[in-house]
């Protein structure tokens, strides 16, 4: 739901606040009061303890009691939290409460520390702090709730600290019906649990379970229905991320006194009446008509947008206002008011030019799962309109701002049931989706003939329906300065080096938005270092950004998905000749998206075409395996590689690209043979058997060495496997140069490159092995790897570049510089030769390392 978001608002109502919270403080106190006397009994086993592991923040709660009348509208809160350490001291100090004082009344019973068999009384002393809680003023909204805070002094490690309270009244809106929800979940142990429910049997109520919630223990005591519950379910903090904002799977139940939607509607008619409009409201409604000119059609579009866009969103929602509007005029003459605010004003002046107009609850969080729950008013959090013209029904929230377009392009929001308040009503209605927006994206990039030429990106974006009115109001609140470096920053770290080529040009005919963005890509062609070909990556990011990605097969809750959702997205490719393309369509459908993958090519164009829509505003739970499954083969095809040597046919190389056998078999090949070769060389000594010294164990500067040989074959086997030789494509490519002189000696070049790289691969592991096992022949192979490296480096360098014109810096810090192995071999050689410790340490020979 939108809301205006500037400070101005805030400001303008300011002086209001202040105003309503110096009466309301100056009239507020923490009070005192012995302990009801209409309490059951209850005695808690205060010798328990929890798992000692369980425990955080330093302390735990040795009970939580909460008892509450109806009758007496009370409801009585016992705690004793156990202090454990340090950090429960810092954690477990302070006592707040939350309560409203418009109608409901605070007062304490106890407040007591026990420590060392003593009880040390805080509650004449304590020093309360009221303090204005309102955690929803960031949106606009003023509650009035308060909470009362203590912090407690002189507390210790070890103490018990035990508080009591009871919060009486309630909110005079509900006429005195029940109407709760009471949970059994905790993240901390609770070592005593008790919960009751305490009614007249005259009172008619039911109860709702929800996730294996335990059926409450009914008694009777002093002619009153007594429900009690005894387990609390301590659950592990969860991780799951994507969770759709309805789920929840807390062991709950629902106490409610309603018996039907009826009943609610009947009460929501009570506190919703739509008096008479007064004399300005009158004008208001006589100058619309007369701009609408007897079109009710015109009428109905200019009153929305009076409502959404002049009277500002802002909810002073104290007492029984939290579910009663104020009365059309007065929102009309202070410009503000909340979402039933809006709706009562928007259904008045509709209904006064003859519009079946009728005020909706719905809830924005649990949407459709409303129908799950007991009638209760307080199963929504939001009003809204259906009206009723011409024979079509329209949603209408009076809380957007931005809407624009006309009725027929009007997108049903994604609330999914509604409770209308008529005298007719006796059920939820559902709200049927018709109409939905969409958004189409064209991101067009020119290709350089040169590498040392500029491409270019334009990229124009077509919002449709409410995926306008989102952009509008998105376009509205950010200065255009600040939304053309959001975007340029988007498109940098897709694409690196790039720059605004002309400024953001938006135009806006009603219900549809258009956004043209213009670029310049520097460097866009990257240059491979082996195979000199250059190499540009497209990224359907807008499409790979609406994905929920998800990898656990296993998981048990719920994936949300962006619904209604509609993208119709396409990179097309300018490119400087014309290219190869082979790419597999990809459609996928089931019950809860639809996506499809087409490529093509006309020319020197190539397009990359994705459209992904959902149907359901989640995943459910069976069907997340195959979810993962169409996940990868959507991410599988969100990259496409185009690879172009100036002077060659150019080749394309998606995620997955075609193997060169040939290299793959001679590579695993030589590696057994290599393996071999490690072997034999492993049974040979320095030292004679039958004279081993003793070895001391590996430390000192050798820990350094230790290092780098772990993880030495990893480097080596990753320079391994990125070899272009194992690319088909490439194979074929070098075939096809003319420029590179005789074929077969370029090939067999790139394959003792293959084969030797592999000989240091397995020379790499030998030495590790040497190394831990301490044997006398490793100072030798090390030096020996070091020379073989420094060689087959400098020799690969200078053929590389006579045959493919390939120049890289010489520093250390490239894997193909002769300086790193003859740094390495210029640090570790003469230690290996002049230190003890490494002369003690390499002195194992074959026979006694095997015999040991």
């Amino acid at each position: 739901m939108m809301r205006p978001n500037t400070a101005l608002a805030l400001k303008s109502i300011l002086s209001i606040l202040l105003m309503i919270s110096f009466f309301i403080a100056s009239a507020q106190k923490v009070n005192t009061s012995p302990t009801p006397a209409w309490l059951v009994p209850y005695s808690p086993d205060l010798t328990k303890k929890p798992n000692a592991k369980n425990i955080s923040d330093g302390y735990y709660l040795l009970l939580l009691e909460e008892q509450r009348q109806v009758e007496l509208k009370s409801t009585y809160q016992h705690f004793i939290r156990q202090i454990v350490s340090e950090a429960g001291i810092q954690n477990g100090s302070e006592i707040s409460v939350d309560y409203d004082p418009q109608y409901e009344k605070l007062s304490f019973h106890k407040i007591v520390i026990h420590r060392d068999g003593k009880e040390i009384n805080r509650l004449p002393d304590a020093a309360f702090k009221l303090l204005q809680k309102e955690q929803d003023l960031s949106r606009f909204i003023y509650s009035g709730i308060y909470t009362a805070w203590l912090v407690l002094e002189d507390v210790r490690k070890g103490d018990q600290i035990e508080y009591a309270y009871s919060i009486t009244g309630d909110n005079p809106i509900f006429n005195g019906k029940l109407d709760s929800r009471i949970y059994f979940v905790a993240y901390e142990p609770i070592v005593n649990y008790y919960k009751n429910l305490i009614v007249s049997p005259q009172r008619p109520i039911r109860f709702k379970l929800y996730n294996n919630a335990t059926t409450p223990v009914q008694k009777n005591r002093n002619g009153l229905n007594v429900y009690e519950w005894s387990h609390v379910e301590v659950l592990e903090p969860e991780n799951n991320n994507y969770v759709p904002s309805w789920y929840n799977p807390f062991a709950r139940v629902q106490v409610s006194q309603y018996s039907s939607w009826k009943e609610v509607a009947d009460w929501a008619r009570k506190i919703n009446t739509m008096p008479s409009p007064g004399p300005a409201l009158t004008q208001k409604i006589a100058a619309l008509k007369k701009a609408a000119k007897g079109n009710k059609n015109t009428y109905l579009l200019q009153t929305l947008r009076f409502v959404q866009d002049d009277i500002r969103y802002m909810g002073i929602e104290m007492g029984e206002y939290s579910h009663r509007p104020n009365v059309p005029d007065r929102v009309l003459t202070q410009r503000f008011g909340d979402c039933k605010d809006k709706a009562l004003l928007l259904c008045t002046m509709l209904r006064a030019n003859g519009i079946t107009a009728n005020m909706a609850y719905v809830n924005t969080d649990n949407k459709g799962t409303v129908t799950d729950a007991l009638p209760s008013p307080n199963a929504f959090n939001h009003a809204i309109v259906q009206v009723i013209l011409d024979n079509k029904t329209y949603w209408l929230d009076g809380t957007l701002s931005y809407q624009r377009g006309t009725l027929a392009d009007f997108c049903e929001p994604d609330y999914q049931q509604a409770l209308v308040i008529t005298d007719t009503t006796t059920q939820l209605t559902p709200i049927i989706p018709t109409t939905r927006g969409s958004i189409v994206v064209r991101e067009t990039f020119t290709l350089p003939d040169n590498e040392n030429k500029d491409g270019s990106l334009q990229v124009q974006t077509a919002y449709h329906r409410d995926a306008a009115d989102a952009q509008r109001a998105d376009l509205a609140g950010t200065s255009m300065k600040d939304k053309e470096k959001s975007y340029l920053n988007y498109y940098k770290k897709l694409y690196g080096d790039v720059a605004i080529r002309d400024s953001i040009n938006t135009q806006d005919s009603g219900n549809v938005i258009h956004i043209r963005e213009s670029y310049l890509i520097h460097n866009l062609w990257k240059r491979d270092s082996v195979s000199n070909k250059l190499l540009f990556s497209t990224n359907a990011q807008s499409f790979y950004d609406v994905l929920s990605f998800v990898s656990d097969d296993k998981r048990k809750v719920p994936v949300t998905l962006r619904y209604p959702y509609d993208l119709d997205y396409q990179l097309i490719l300018l490119t400087p000749i014309e290219w190869s393309l082979d790419q597999t369509p990809v459609h996928i459908q089931n019950d809860y998206y639809t996506f499809d993958y087409t490529a093509s090519k006309r020319g020197n164009v190539v397009t990359l075409s994705y459209r992904f829509k959902t149907f359901s505003d989640h995943v459910p739970v069976k069907f997340i395996p195959q979810y993962i499954k169409d996940l990868k083969r959507m991410n599988e095809i969100t990259s496409l590689d185009l690879t172009w040597k100036p002077d060659l046919t150019p080749i394309h190389s998606p995620r997955g690209v075609r193997g060169n056998w040939l290299a793959i078999i001679l590579a695993l090949l030589f590696a057994g043979v290599f393996a071999y070769l490690a072997t034999v060389y492993y049974k040979h000594s320095v030292t004679p058997p039958h004279e081993v010294p003793s070895a001391i164990p590996i430390g000192g500067g050798l820990a350094l060495l230790a290092i780098g040989l772990i993880f030495s074959p990893m480097g080596e086997l990753m320079a391994v496997c990125k070899m272009t030789v194992f690319d088909y494509s490439s194979w074929i490519e070098v075939s096809a140069r003319k420029d590179l002189g005789n074929i077969t000696l370029v090939q067999l070049f790139l394959m003792m490159e293959m084969i030797i790289s592999v000989f240091l691969l397995a020379y790499s592991v030998l030495l590790a092995v040497l190394f831990f096992n301490r044997r006398d022949t490793f100072p030798f192979a090390l030096a020996t790897y070091y020379f073989i490296s420094t060689i087959f480096i400098y020799a690969d360098n200078t053929i590389s570049n006579y045959y493919f014109h390939t120049h890289q810096p010489e520093t250390i810090f490239s894997m193909n510089s002769i300086l790193w192995p003859l740094l390495r071999m210029a640090i570790w050689v003469p230690y290996l030769l002049t230190s003890e410790r490494a002369k003690t340490t390499f002195v194992v020979p074959y026979q006694a390392e095997r015999e040991s």
